[in-house]
């Protein structure tokens, strides 16, 4: 007869447990820096289409008017001499796009509306998917701001822009840039002698957050070159010691408010450096000196004037610093390297390889 055989059962000890929990653990810290870099390659995807989509919007505009829109018009005359006119000249550009977008109701809404861009407007508040980078996740309006959200400018060229009025005057003013875009003035395909591929229309900005120089701009007066602008930023702590403007001034919240203090940019200073206004009081109309930047890492994307969209990186060649500010009608090359020369449309600059 066989001998009976008794069998016990043996669970995990302590230890063992402690094991399996540190290993999958050390699985969860591998996985999820793959799975945010995945997330973020989409988000940059998704970022990169809608420049491609607004570089096709710029060209059908092209095809119908044979200009480029102007970052800044208005069929109206400014605040002076129509004071509650929302066709005054601070349109963006983008609303003369929005047919080309998709968006050919709310432009139609927008020419027979009555609210300016940047105040109460069921239309001007909304947030197109079109005009948001998604890797940019700043949810809420600053203090005083009403209107919807975007993440796309105008390019200036090496040139300081300006908003062209603030409104307030009652005549329009042109403002021209070196670059694509400016005020009351329009470029096109033919004004780009430096050629479409090595001139870029539009880049990204993103909206500023607490002490974030990327979207913010300094207030301190008199700054005679991007090196002067440079030298206010703390990198240490993030911010400007002698001030910064996050509010209302901010870029990425008024998408229908064409002023170069909201809607442009230069190309002065390299991506996700800091911004600069040569005046300390919160005027529309001053010089600003504002920089493109993305949350991205290493830099921005930019849309070029042929249409394509090319990744510019921050650590971009931009020449002599010390140069003094580039004027709007001055001729010849950039003095901000290959940064400079990419935003001037007729600086006859060889650029290469960026």
């Amino acid at each position: 007869m066989p001998l009976s055989q008794s069998t016990s059962r043996r669970g995990f000890t302590l230890i063992e447990l402690l094991v399996v929990i540190a290993i999958i653990a050390i699985l969860i810290a591998l996985l999820l820096p793959a799975v945010q870099q995945a997330r973020e390659a989409a988000r940059r995807t998704q970022c990169r289409n809608n420049l491609k989509q607004l570089g096709l919007a710029l060209h059908n505009y092209h095809d119908t008017y044979t200009v480029f829109a102007p970052r800044q018009t208005g069929s109206g005359t400014p605040l002076g001499g129509q004071p509650n006119s929302h066709l005054r000249t601070r349109i963006s550009g983008i609303v003369g796009l929005l047919p080309y977008l998709d968006q050919t109701p709310l432009y139609q809404q927008i020419q027979t509306g009555t609210a300016v861009p940047w105040t109460t407007g069921g239309y001007w508040q909304r947030d197109l998917p079109a005009l948001m980078c998604p890797s940019d996740p700043v949810g809420g309006a600053p203090a005083g701001t009403l209107v919807g959200r975007y993440n796309y400018m105008f390019c200036s060229g090496d040139s300081i822009t300006s908003s062209g009025g603030n409104g307030s005057s009652a005549t329009p003013i042109v403002v021209q840039s070196r670059g694509m875009f400016g005020s009351l003035v329009c470029y096109g395909v033919r004004d780009a002698l430096d050629g479409t591929s090595n001139t870029i229309a539009m880049s990204e900005g993103v909206r500023p957050t607490a002490n974030n120089t990327r979207g913010m701009l300094s207030n301190t007066a008199g700054i005679a070159n991007p090196a002067a602008c440079t030298a206010l930023f703390d990198r240490a702590t993030g911010t400007f010691p002698g001030g910064g403007w996050t509010g209302d001034t901010a870029w990425g919240f008024r998408w229908g408010d064409g002023a170069g203090f909201f809607n442009g940019f230069t190309t002065a200073i390299a991506p996700n450096g800091p911004s600069c206004s040569q005046n300390t009081a919160q005027s529309h109309w001053n010089g600003t000196v504002n920089t493109a930047s993305s949350r991205h890492t290493g830099g921005t994307h930019c849309l070029m004037t042929d249409g394509a969209v090319r990744f510019v990186s921050e650590n971009i060649n931009t020449g002599d610093q010390s140069a003094a500010w580039m004027g709007a009608t001055a001729g010849g090359p950039s003095p901000y390297g290959v940064w400079g020369a990419l935003g001037s449309r007729s600086g006859g600059e060889t650029t290469g390889e960026f």
